[in-house]
Parts: structure tokens; C-alpha cells; sequence
């Protein structure tokens, strides 16, 4: 028999071994932007540039945003950082951003995200999707959100923003203080499954409240920061066959089950809204002059869980984003009275001529209202970052260096919208950064909060308008301010890729006689 000392010697020097083996695996790694001649960010063993991250000190999006700032600081162009072991390729330069986000964009068309179709049928949403099968989606969705379909969606919009007021007169009349991200959750929630799915969620009544749990987790379960780190250092097959999921088996049936359930009473009722519901559903099946992305191809049709998982991203993505937006909105309003002032003044002059009506074309004259929504997604952009996969070799314009192939790039719209070469006092809620004079001295990739280019968000205009009604029917009737409940000073939650403060926006409200 061994002697145990004799064991413990043994593993002790297997661990060294290890431990040495590693040290030289990232050392060597943590080369590779130096070898490249790219100015680089010194990284530390084993977390790369994102230390802080793991410390629980930062968020995903920080860690790119700060390291653009430093590139900034020092001058140049561009830069690279490591996400671990992983070389990530930063550009500063207004002119590479628009290169690869824009001019050459067929070169970096997907985002680099986990899809996996057959395990995790989930995964494979517009945002994920790559490859030809996006281009063909992607070309189908702008038809849902045309300057008339937007009208007729609004209508829809502005009956339900009877019943959120009301919600907001009984809290104000009670004199408690209110977690707006709640209550405007729900008022986005309503918003969404009445206009793009024919849906009476009813949330605002405290019903269907597993709907408002998932659409959480879409988020949740996507873009936590154990998972971010999995999808970014792990290559794809290798998750694949450790069977790595993004959503829970049983958030995959209840998304399933529900828009299956939609399109089957859709089909059988003969119901048609022409609304988004309608246009995937003409996707499951089919269609001669349903073609693909080259116009000469037939699309090949959408199976259900797909059909499910475009529902689905719609769903969530529409109802979070912009009640994040209005309540970032309305913690900047309520610490800055100046402002909220000035947008209820906007709001009354507008309304009055406009005889008094909140109608589409009164609210899309609202021009103060666009500059403080717009100074919010600044600040607080709801995805803050833009990744990018190099799909082929690319020399960088301006530079003597060439982007690998598979070389994974993050345009950080949160560091670019906090660059003070655009906007002075970049930390500072100040909604004149839009006003025409400013925009015009700012290129034009200095604000992409729903990015560029051919994967820009395709449901900008809607959630941007619901967002516009959400604001006017709270600013207009009540005046609000931040309650002792909300936390001291601001932190975004450390474990979480989109932006989202760390505890809870606690608003007193008060009626406007």
C-alpha cells in the first residue's frame, strides 16, 4: 500500500502541474492582440479584463463600455480586451463602427449568440438567428410596423392607457409609494398582447401573471452572467453536446402551448387582425410567393416551435425594453423637476393644439418628449452592447491590422453614448444633447441605442411610441418624485447582460388638479 504522504506529494504535484499548465495556456492566450500590434488592455489570470465582473463590482455591458472610454482616453482607434481567455476587438473610431456595423456588415452579420434549433428550439429568435434563414425573416418583419399599421396599433395603445391612469390615480389617491417598473410592466404587457397578438392579457388587472413571470425569464435565463461567459468562451458544439439550454423546459412549453394555441384558434376561427401574429402564421405554412432572402427561392415555412420562439422574443423584448425605458425615464424626471417641468408644459402646448386630443400625430409632435427618450436610451441604452462574429478575414480601414476570421467585436453603444467628445458631462441626464443643434455636431453612429445597420431593431418604432404614450399619460395628469425607498446613488444589477438598476424605482405620485 502507498503511503498517504507519499499520495498527498503525488497530488500535490499533479495540481502544480496544472495550475503551471494553465498559467502558460492563458500567458499564451493573453498574447494575442500584442502579436496583432492592437493596443490592449493588460489582463488578468484567469479572468481577462473582466475582473470586476466576477466580482460582482460591474456589468457585462460596463466591462466593454469602460474599456472603449480607456481606448478613448488614450487616443486610438480601436483596441482589444479578453472575456477570459477570449480576445474581444473593440473599435473606437466613429468611422470602423460604421464600417462594421453598416458599410460592411455582410462581413459581421450575426451576433455570435447560442442557437441551438433541435435541443433549444427557444434559442433560435430573430436576435439569435443566422445565416440566410434571418435575412429571409428579417426582410418579412418591417411590413408589421409601416406608418399606418403604427396608427391603427396606437388606437389600440390609447384605450389602454385609460385604465393605466386610472391605476396611477388610485395609488396617487392611497398617497403609498409606487414600484413604477411593476405597474408599467404590466401596462406594456397589455400593450404588446392586444397589438401584435389579438391578445386581453390583463395584466394591469392582476391576471395572467405566469405571462408576466416568463417574459421575465426570457431575460433572465438568456443573458445571465454565468451564461454570457458559457456562450462567449465555449465554442457552440461543445455546448450542444453537453447539453447546455438557454430556457427551461418548462418555459419552452408554456411559449409553445401558448402560441400554438393562438394560431390554432387564428385558423379555425378564421380570425384576421393583420397584425404580426398574422404574418408568422402565414410563415408556418407554405407560400409560392412567400420567397426567400434572393426573391427566387420559396421561404421554407416555420415549424411550431419557431413559430413560437419569433412570438415569443416580440413578446418579451416589446414589454421590457420599454418599461425599462419609461422607468429610467421617470427616475431621471423625478430627480431632474426641471425637465419634467419643461415635458408637461410640451405636453399641455402640444394637446391644445391639437384641439385637446392625444391623437398619434399630437403625440409624434412632441419634440421634447423624443430629446428626454432619447437621452435616456443614451444613458441607459436597454442592451448595451452590439456583438458582432467576423466572418471573414477584414482588415481594419485606417490600420495595418487584419481581423481574424470567428474574431468575436463589441461595439459598445453604452461606451460610445457616454463618450465626452459627444456629450459633455456624459453622466448627466440632459436632454438638449438632442435638440437639432447638438445632434448635427455628432457623427451619426454617436446613438445607437437599437443598433444599426441590418440587424437594427425591427421593433423600434413600436416600442418607442408605446413608451411616448406611457410618459405623456403619466407626466401629463401627475407630477412625481423619488421616494426615500428608492436606493441612494445608482448601480445596475451586477448579473444581468441588459441594464437594470439595482433595486427598485419607488415613486411618490401626485394628481394634477
Amino acid at each position: 500500500m502507498l503511503d498517504p504522504s507519499y499520495i498527498t506529494v503525488i497530488l500535490l504535484g499533479v495540481s502544480l502541474a496544472l495550475c503551471l499548465y494553465l498559467i502558460h495556456l492563458f500567458r499564451t492566450s493573453f498574447q494575442y492582440w500584442k502579436k496583432r500590434n492592437v493596443p490592449y488592455l493588460t489582463p488578468t489570470i484567469p479572468f481577462g479584463n473582466a475582473l470586476d465582473l466576477f466580482l460582482g463590482k460591474t456589468t457585462f455591458g460596463e466591462v466593454f463600455g469602460n474599456a472603449y472610454l480607456e481606448f478613448k482616453k488614450q487616443g486610438l482607434k480601436h483596441g482589444g480586451i479578453y472575456y477570459l481567455q477570449t480576445p474581444v476587438y473593440i473599435p473606437v473610431d466613429p468611422n470602423i463602427v460604421k464600417k462594421i456595423l453598416i458599410t460592411d456588415a455582410y462581413n459581421f452579420p450575426n451576433h455570435g449568440m447560442y442557437v441551438n434549433q433541435k435541443d433549444d428550439p427557444l434559442s433560435n429568435h430573430i436576435f439569435n438567428m443566422e445565416g440566410g434563414y434571418w435575412r429571409s425573416l428579417r426582410s418579412k418583419m418591417p411590413a408589421n410596423f409601416t406608418s399606418a399599421k403604427m396608427r391603427r396599433m396606437y388606437n389600440i395603445m390609447l384605450e389602454l392607457a385609460e385604465p393605466y391612469k386610472q391605476l396611477l390615480e388610485q395609488n396617487a389617491q392611497v398617497g403609498e409609494p409606487m414600484d413604477i417598473k411593476t405597474l408599467v410592466a404590466r401596462f406594456t404587457t397589455d400593450i404588446v398582447s392586444a397589438c401584435a397578438f389579438g391578445m386581453e392579457s390583463k395584466t394591469m388587472e392582476n391576471e395572467n401573471q405566469d405571462l408576466l413571470k416568463h417574459g421575465r425569464l426570457f431575460f433572465d435565463y438568456q443573458w445571465s452572467r454565468w451564461k454570457n461567459t458559457l456562450v462567449v468562451t465555449v465554442p457552440r458544439d461543445i455546448l450542444a453536446k453537453l447539453g447546455f439550454r438557454i430556457f427551461r423546459k418548462e418555459t419552452q412549453k408554456y411559449v409553445i402551448d401558448m402560441y400554438t394555441n393562438i394560431m390554432e384558434h387564428r385558423k379555425k376561427e378564421g380570425v384576421t387582425r393583420n397584425d404580426l401574429t398574422d404574418s408568422l402564421i402565414k410563415l408556418t405554412e407554405r407560400r409560392d410567393e412567400e420567397l426567400d432572402f434572393d426573391g427566387k427561392t420559396v421561404l421554407e415555412p416555420l415549424d411550431i416551435p419557431n413559430f413560437a420562439s419569433q412570438m415569443f422574443v416580440f413578446f418579451a423584448a416589446g414589454f421590457e425594453t420599454s418599461s425599462s425605458t419609461q422607468t429610467f425615464a421617470l427616475y431621471e424626471l423625478a430627480k431632474n423637476k426641471h425637465c419634467q417641468d419643461m415635458l408637461r408644459k410640451e405636453i399641455n402646448d402640444v394637446l391644445r393644439r391639437h384641439g385637446n386630443e392625444l391623437t398619434y400625430d399630437a403625440i409624434m409632435d412632441m419634440k421634447y418628449l423624443e430629446n428626454v427618450i432619447d437621452e435616456t436610451l443614451r444613458l441607459y441604452p436597454v442592451f448595451p452592447i452590439l456583438p458582432r462574429i467576423c466572418k471573414e478575414d477584414y482588415p481594419i480601414p485606417g490600420t495595418d491590422v487584419v481581423l481574424e476570421k470567428n474574431t468575436f467585436v463589441m461595439v459598445t453603444n453604452m461606451g460610445i453614448q457616454r463618450d465626452p467628445e459627444y456629450y459633455p458631462n456624459p453622466e448627466q441626464f440632459n436632454p438638449d444633447n438632442f435638440n437639432v443643434e447638438n445632434k448635427g455636431t455628432r457623427p451619426h453612429v454617436a446613438n445607437i441605442p437599437f443598433g444599426e445597420g441590418p440587424r437594427i431593431c425591427v421593433g423600434k418604432r413600436f416600442g418607442l411610441l408605446q413608451t411616448k404614450l406611457g410618459l405623456v399619460t403619466l407626466i401629463k395628469n401627475f407630477e412625481v418624485s423619488l421616494n426615500k425607498k428608492t436606493t441612494e446613488g445608482f448601480q445596475f444589477e451586477a448579473d444581468q447582460l441588459i441594464l437594470r438598476k439595482k433595486g427598485d424605482v419607488w415613486l411618490d405620485i401626485k394628481k394634477i388638479e
